[in-house]
């Protein structure tokens, strides 16, 4: 079994300031933790002896010895491995402290839906690619389509992958490995990522991140820490009520939610329509070569195909109409928004500004930046790897 990565307080800190900054002088980390050069020193001693912190020379010389930077560790450290599970399939990374990718790999997964099978393929690839890496697993992220309590379980039976309900999916992974597992739904992993290696949200401590998928969630990051509620489900906006007089039923069961106007399942089915009615000539002939899907509406409006132009536009109102709500409880200094919908984003997104604007308080909407998130669709394993990263420092 590998040893568990032990840190002390003010190593986490440390830590957590290169994870989300990027490689630091030991001067810029006594400023921005407020601690002395002495304190520091030995407690950065341990953490390159522990392998977790490096030291690399500075690019910038000034003529005499050549300054150093503190970055994270390499691979002789190990690796976190990252594992994105979905309705749609199931992928994993692996990842150096540092950020390096060290390799990639789709799981064969006949039945995503089906945990046992799933979590079996799994382990099997992981072992697989770390023989193949010649390298150590010192942690393990997941992210999962799904609601997790706060013990880590799957809690509500997810609408597209209803079997995971009850699965301890951490239990199973620090049985078989050895080392801390941290389990969290997609777009809280998609939340904390955000703020990785100088992502947009690195500088932020109040903000949220909307993800338009299978459902339609929200991860609220407030005061620079993940907020979960008492039981798990913060951020829960594809349940919020957008339409009271809506006919349309929610997988919840009840009518006029979010998800039930905005989720891809619901966009998909509109765009058939179009499609079938003749409407969109567009979404037409890509229905031809292929099923819809998020992308193929979104290369229609790409075409200029007037009616797959006005769904998005009408999906990003109702989004808006929902976060204008959110902007005026929490005031986030931003919202970035995630959707499978590549290269036609800001047909949503202007749509999305038009209504915050409109409706949430202005005082609330001053400052505020409204944009996309820098971790794409394909990347759910490397915001997995990302979360564990975080979540080993966060004690």
């Amino acid at each position: 079994m590998t040893e568990p990565v032990r840190l002390t307080s003010l190593q986490r800190r440390v830590v957590g300031e290169l994870l989300t900054r990027g490689s630091l002088s030991r001067a810029d980390l006594t400023e921005r933790l407020d601690v002395s050069r002495s304190r520091l020193s030995p407690e950065v001693g341990s953490l390159i002896t522990k392998k977790v912190v490096r030291e690399e020379e500075s690019m910038a010389s000034t003529g005499g010895r050549r300054a150093t930077r503190l970055v994270l560790g390499d691979g002789s450290f190990g690796v976190a491995a990252g594992v994105d599970i979905d309705a749609g399939g199931v992928s994993l990374v692996l990842m150096q402290l540092d950020g390096t990718v060290v390799t990639r790999r789709v799981v064969e997964c006949s039945a995503p839906s089906d945990p046992g099978p799933s979590l079996t393929a799994i382990a099997v690839a992981l072992k697989e690619e770390l023989t193949s890496a010649r390298t150590t697993v010192r942690l393990i992220g997941v992210s999962i389509a799904a609601d997790i309590d706060n013990a880590g379980q799957v809690s509500e039976p997810p609408p597209t992958m209803p079997a995971w309900a009850g699965v301890s999916i951490g239990g199973y992974f620090s049985g078989r490995f050895g080392v801390p597992v941290y389990v969290e739904n997609d777009v809280n992993v998609l939340a904390v990522s955000e703020r990785a290696r100088g992502g947009p949200a690195s500088g932020l401590r109040n903000y949220a991140v909307v993800k338009i998928s299978s459902g339609v969630g929200c991860g609220l990051v407030v005061n620079g820490a993940l907020v979960r509620g008492s039981d798990g489900y913060a951020g829960d906006i594809g349940h919020v009520c957008v339409d009271p007089a809506s006919d349309a039923v929610c997988a919840c069961g009840n009518t006029g939610c979010l998800e039930a106007s905005v989720s891809a399942p619901a966009l998909v089915r509109e765009a058939e329509a179009l499609a079938s009615s003749g409407a969109s000539p567009a979404l037409a002939e890509l229905r031809a070569a292929g099923p819809l899907s998020m992308q193929t509406i979104g290369q229609a409006a790409l075409l200029e195909d007037p009616s797959a132009t006005a769904l998005l536009r009408s999906a990003g109102k109702d989004v808006g109409y929902a976060i204008a709500g959110l902007v005026t409880i929490l005031n986030p200094a931003a919202v970035f928004v995630s959707t499978g919908i590549r290269g036609a984003e800001n047909v949503v997104l202007s749509a999305v500004r038009q209504q915050v604007y409109e409706h949430a308080r202005p005082a609330a909407t001053k400052g505020l930046v409204i944009g996309i998130c820098q971790t794409g669709r394909e990347d759910g394993a490397v915001g997995a790897a990302e979360y564990a990263c975080h979540a080993m420092v966060a004690g």
